[in-house]
């Protein structure tokens, strides 16, 4: 019998349903991951107990219960820091809208529960009294790497279009193989893509790029990709005929993308980062291309797609500056890194060398020592004005509206307009950041 160390609210869970009566396991991701020897971090069981039984267990424990898809069986109840999703077992009717059921039959086995959930790897169950139950070979599938639908892949993508980015999600965060009839399930259901809600691709697009397969998966599956970003399409096989690059703009982004952390603003970033270099294509006399203007438009253009995806103004901000800046070349004196920093901070500052750093891994080998020495002499740069506590921004002037309203300026714009004049001269290094010499210079 399979050991697993289950956290002390989810075995709380099944003990109190078992103490009621009722056959109960830990299913999905929990129990994969277990496989796996990894720790989950979201407990789901299965269980026979009804909803309403469920809420009568727990509520008379005194545990909070939330009826969060109590229509299709399932009741959230926490139990310490914990969410456990706790779902009856349950066979499903037609899916109308290609994502949930439009009905559930409860039913008293989890033979017939297993039936209807997604992937083989994520059908196993586990109980700590009846041990792990593999009914449609996930064990199997796990060891060998493998991801598979339950059942024929065309319906289960069928019913539920948002399987289609499960399915490579999970292909690129575990490093798993798409089995060769789930592929096909994929390529042939993609369009049902157009029918997910927004918010729902975009948490598992944001999956996908950050994972570890990304470059892999994006590359052989971006038809699919297109379906939810169509703009890729004209980087596809967009050959950039310059002596500072290698690959097509799509090859490119993939390879830039994949030499970057695995952080959510870094690899959009990357995703977005020459978006647009088609439209902007230019050949000059000497048959060269060049892509002027590539980084503001594409900025603009992964500021709508991002906004689409109802990813939030925050991150779509960020992701915009980075792009922005991404082709920006300045010389590394510490006037320019500190005008930077009172652009965009230094936590961005230092988000746009790691941007760089991978653009530039993603080139050919042209002047990349040169490269690579510029973008370290700008490191240091940044390192040592930030270690000096040099002044780049209001906050940290030595002056402020009150010195000034003091000396005689009136309130209003202007108090504004001569505190912008008196960083600028801090940051060219024309005046001390005191608040003496910066009154006599101004004043």
């Amino acid at each position: 019998m399979e050991k697993f160390v289950i956290s002390e609210n989810a075995s709380i869970g099944l003990r109190l349903l078992e103490e009621g009566g009722y056959e109960s396991w830990l299913a999905g991701g929990c129990v994969r991951d277990m496989v796996m020897g990894k720790t989950p971090h979201d407990w789901d069981i299965t269980t026979s107990a009804t909803p309403q039984e469920i809420i009568g267990i727990f509520t008379k424990k005194s545990y909070k219960t939330i009826l969060t898809g109590i229509e299709h069986g399932t009741v959230t109840v926490v139990i310490g820091s914990e969410n456990l999703e706790i779902t009856t077992f349950r066979s499903e009717g037609s899916y109308s809208d290609h994502r949930r059921p439009d009905s559930v039959t409860f039913v008293s086995s989890p033979e017939e529960d297993v039936k209807r959930r997604d992937f083989t790897m994520n059908a196993l169950l586990y109980s700590p009294k009846r041990g792990l139950l593999d009914l449609v070979g996930g064990l199997e599938d796990i060891k060998k790497g493998v991801i598979r639908t339950v059942g024929e892949p065309f319906e289960r993508f069928d019913e539920d279009g948002l399987r289609i980015m499960r399915a490579l999600r999970f292909s690129s965060v575990l490093g798993f193989e798409i089995e060769e009839g789930t592929e096909a399930g994929i390529f042939e259901n993609k369009g049902l893509l157009r029918e997910i809600s927004e918010e729902r691709k975009r948490e598992e697009f944001t999956k996908l790029i950050c994972g570890k397969d990304a470059k892999y998966v994006l590359f052989k599956y971006s038809s699919v990709i297109e379906v939810l970003i169509p703009r890729i399409h004209a980087m596809i096989g967009f050959e950039q005929n310059n002596p500072h690059h290698c690959y097509d703009v799509w090859v490119h982004t993939l390879e830039a993308l994949q030499k970057i952390s695995p952080e959510p603003i870094l690899r959009l970033t990357m995703f977005f980062h020459d978006i647009e270099k088609p439209s902007c294509h230019l050949i000059d006399s000497d048959g060269i291309s060049h892509f002027y203007t590539h980084p503001e438009k594409s900025a603009a253009t992964a500021e709508w797609i991002m906004k689409n995806l109802r990813y939030s103004s925050s991150i779509t901000e960020r992701v915009c500056r980075l792009i922005k800046l991404h082709d920006y070349r300045f010389p590394p004196a510490k006037q320019n890194v500190l005008r930077l920093l009172n652009r965009i901070g230094e936590a961005d500052f230092r988000l746009l060398l790691k941007v760089k750093r991978a653009d530039m891994l993603a080139q050919s080998p042209y002047f990349r020592k040169e490269k690579e020495e510029y973008l370290d002499e700008i490191e240091r740069v940044l390192d040592a004005v930030i270690e000096e506590g040099l002044c780049f921004s209001l906050k940290d002037l030595a002056i402020s509206g009150r010195d000034l309203i003091a000396a005689g300026v009136k309130p209003g714009k202007e108090i504004g307009r001569i505190l912008d004049e008196a960083l600028a001269a801090v940051m060219d290094g024309i005046v001390e950041n005191d608040r003496e010499k910066l009154l006599a210079y101004l004043i």
